[in-house]
């Protein structure tokens, strides 16, 4: 991730939103516009294949809907977020204004390593969406084959982790089947 100019204090959703169309995707991470540059393909191919997975266990159960970057995830005032898939619940659709971003923690995130985002990715970003309340986030890493499953505390503040059970995880927010990891990245790197 690249950042542009900074100015002397944090960023807001607006001002981010203000900036001229550059053809670039922004997050705001401690206050600071960061770039990331555009997927690779086993990227979008995990992508691809997570997303629909999701889609077909929240259509069938009529649970909510899934998202796919870019949408602005607006944590906080600065905290601005665009993860690679999302999940909302029926009940909080609300929060997607329909001019804008979501406003409040999505109940799923994933976010798919690459190696320009892997720092933000297992560090800041995972910190913020612990303390926003996301019930569960997903690290996906194509190069390492591996999958990670965060999931929130009884406190509410922090993730803790999901092992894997045989090569297989599953999700506490979503009814979905078990995810056989090898199969996920069957011939993708």
């Amino acid at each position: 991730m690249t950042p542009p100019p900074t100015q002397t204090h944090p960023f807001t959703y607006d001002e981010l939103r203000k900036m001229p169309d550059d053809g670039q995707r922004y997050e705001l991470i401690a206050g600071q516009p960061l770039v990331s540059p555009a997927p690779n393909r086993a990227h979008q191919e995990v992508q691809r294949r997570l997303g629909r997975l999701l889609d077909r266990a929240t259509r069938e159960e009529e649970l909510g809907r899934i998202y796919f970057a870019p949408v602005d995830v607006q944590l906080s005032p600065h905290p601005i977020v665009q993860p690679d898939i999302l999940f909302i619940r029926w009940e909080r659709l609300a929060s997607y204004q329909p001019g804008g971003g979501v406003e409040g923690a999505p109940d799923l995130v994933v976010e798919i390593v690459s190696p320009s985002s892997r720092l933000q990715d297992d560090g800041p970003k995972k910190a913020l969406y612990a303390r926003a309340g996301v019930r569960e986030s997903w690290l996906v890493d194509p190069a390492a084959g591996e999958v990670r499953v965060f999931v929130q505390n009884e406190r509410g503040d922090r993730f803790g982790e999901l092992a894997p059970e045989h090569g297989q995880l599953h999700s506490t927010v979503l009814p979905i089947p078990t995810i056989d990891i090898a199969a996920l990245f069957a011939g993708i790197r």
